[in-house]
């Protein structure tokens, strides 16, 4: 193994590939420098992983904070072959990292995409074409069939499940295989019909327009599933709409509009069933440049006031937004019949149903952002996912 301390000047051992990751890296008073990227001892000490500093098990750390506040420069040494950088102090303390890891670690739109796949935006002739189902054995068969769900799931905003048995325990078992079941106001796992027993359009045979839900939870549900146990109807087709189509679409037709959405905080309200729910975010959000959730819902907004002339444009922004949600050509239908689950990213997805005749019943859940995000990292790790 090559080693060069890069405090007392680069000397490059090993091949020219070697010696190119040795040069990316340099000191300077306030840290390390890798390409264009300060890292200062503060940081470098906060991230020790030293037995003492760090619980590699538990993966948490030790650090005390004035220890981090008082850290000064250590001794800095380059594995070239290995691509990694090793920093040491006099108390014994030292931090290992990869080059990779010192280029992308703490970077806000990397921990948001959680290493998943690229969503793909889409509209419905897009969808038509590339429309895929899982089957209900091959997703709890292993972990592959997991995998490749989860990766359909990431690049469309959902998944597609055929041939699920319609009970309760399946609704759970196809759900959990994304994450832990989410208690709400309707319980874990619910079922409606079109019997108006809840206190909401869901139960009734009404058509639905293009929302997400819980825009009166602080933290909305990160996944929606949608079982269907009965179909004995005409129409009820369930309606999908990319947000992420509507969001950019949005922003070429009315970039003033698509501020006003992604700063203005519009209320959701759930009065009904016992509860009295209400929460605020603006229609749209970013993490950096990347698209990461739509939040609206005509049906269940709360009233609320502006002065003027901003009231209008909320109010003009809400209605484009309902625009393109509507215009078919943003609309994939999906018909679902006894035995098909579709699993929807609830913070992407904007869904809703036609108005039907007949008997029509669901049943479903949701499952928390974090846990869908957790099931996707612990399946991915060191696993070849083209698939």
């Amino acid at each position: 193994m090559a080693i060069t301390d890069v405090s007392g000047g680069p000397v490059f051992e090993g091949s020219a590939s070697s010696a190119s990751v040795a040069e990316r890296i340099r000191t300077c008073d306030e840290g390390v420098v890798v390409d264009d990227r300060v890292l200062s001892w503060r940081w470098l000490r906060d991230h020790a992983t030293d037995p003492a500093s760090f619980d590699a098990r538990a993966t948490q750390r030790l650090t005390p904070p004035d220890v981090v506040a008082a850290a000064s420069a250590g001794r800095v040494d380059v594995d070239a072959a290995g691509g990694r950088v090793i920093v040491a102090w006099g108390d014994g303390s030292f931090a290992d990292f990869s080059v990779p890891d010192l280029l992308t670690m703490g970077d806000a739109t990397v921990a948001a995409a959680a290493g998943r796949p690229d969503a793909v935006a889409w509209d419905a002739v897009g969808m038509r074409s590339r429309h895929r189902t899982v089957g209900h054995a091959d997703l709890v068969a292993d972990d592959h069939g997991r995998r490749t769900a989860l990766r359909y799931f990431w690049e469309d905003g959902f998944v597609h499940l055929t041939g699920v048995p319609i009970d309760h325990a399946a609704t759970r078992s196809a759900i959990e295989c994304f994450g832990g079941v989410r208690s709400s106001i309707f319980g874990d796992l619910w079922e409606f019909g079109n019997d108006g027993d809840l206190d909401d359009l869901a139960s009734t045979p009404s058509e639905i327009t293009p929302h997400t839900d819980g825009t009166y939870s602080h933290d909305a549900p990160g996944v929606l599933a949608l079982h269907c146990h009965e179909y004995e109807a005409e129409g009820g087709g369930n309606v999908l709409v990319d947000g992420a189509y509507v969001a950019e679409r949005l922003r070429r037709e009315s970039p003033d509009l698509h501020d006003v959405m992604c700063t203005i905080e519009v209320p959701g309200r759930y009065v009904g069933d016992d509860a009295h729910l209400v929460a605020r975010r603006p229609p749209l959000r970013y993490v950096g440049d990347r698209f990461e959730q739509i939040s609206y819902n005509h049906h269940d907004r709360a009233p609320f006031w502006h002065s003027e002339p901003l009231m209008t444009q909320v109010f003009d922004g809400l209605a484009a937004i309902d625009r393109i949600a509507a215009d078919p050509a943003a609309q994939f239908e999906v018909d679902l019949r006894p035995g098909d689950m579709i699993l929807l990213d609830n913070w992407r997805i904007l869904h809703g149903r036609r108005a039907f005749r007949g008997q029509r019943r669901m049943a479903g859940g949701y499952v928390n952002r974090e846990d869908v995000e957790s099931t996707w990292r612990r399946l991915s790790v060191d696993v070849d996912l083209d698939v």
